[in-house]
């Protein structure tokens, strides 16, 4: 029997030999060895369905971007755009409700976590938190949340990739503790908001998507968790 293992163009053909009899589905791949392998991200199941397709399609954008493919990512960063700007659109109602909207029905936990904890994961540091921001703060945080869509409208055309990784990580971050913990859309969001906009330094500005990810995953996960239980 011989070893020889078939060349690139023979295994191509035979693969699409199979995919026509049936005996195997085709995949995009086989037609193009180099191209690079696109991950699954797994693990989002119980996110908020914005959130997740947000995380989602940058991972699509910032996968783009690490191979070179930038007219891909150019592509991809409309749809993490639009996910971004209904994100901040329900964060601004929770703001102007009595009560903050979720982005979803909350844990059982939303309330017994302490707000000194979930400032830390807002990269807040204890210094700047005050007792209650007022209808003033609030007010403020609006039209940061307006300016900030407006941007996004702009990013869709003018591709800035470094400016729009900045703001999913802001905005992610920001949407996955509001989920869990309710109280922080009056309590933390004007604060990391004028954070924001102000360009305070964040260091995670910097991480890679995987660092980034996991982080996020961690925060969900541990804000889920009863402290009582």
């Amino acid at each position: 029997m011989s070893s020889i293992v078939p060349g690139p163009q023979k295994k191509i053909e035979e693969e699409i030999t199979a995919a026509r009899s049936g005996a195997k589905p085709l995949n995009a791949g086989d037609l193009n060895p180099s191209a690079p392998q696109q991950e699954q991200l797994v693990g989002l199941d119980d996110w908020p369905p914005t959130v997740r397709a947000v995380v989602e399609a940058d991972h699509d954008r910032v996968a783009a971007l690490v191979s070179n493919r930038r007219r891909t990512a150019d592509h991809a960063l409309p749809a993490v755009a639009r996910g971004l700007d209904e994100l901040l659109d329900q964060v601004a109602e929770g703001l102007q409700a009595d009560k903050p909207r979720l982005l979803r029905k909350p844990t059982a936990a939303a309330s017994e976590v302490p707000l000194d904890d979930v400032a830390e994961l807002l990269g807040i540091p204890s210094g700047e938190l005050t007792p209650a921001p007022g209808r003033a703060e609030r007010r403020t945080a609006l039209r940061t949340i307006k300016q900030l869509r407006a941007q996004l409208k702009e990013l869709e055309t003018s591709h800035d990739h470094s400016r729009l990784t900045r703001m999913v990580t802001f905005v992610v971050r920001l949407a996955l503790v509001i989920d869990r913990v309710p109280e922080a859309t009056g309590a933390l969001a004007p604060i990391a908001l004028d954070r924001y906009a102000n360009a305070m330094p964040d260091a995670q500005w910097d991480w890679t998507f995987q660092q980034k990810l996991e982080f996020w995953q961690e925060t969900h996960k541990t804000l889920a968790v009863r402290p009582n239980s």
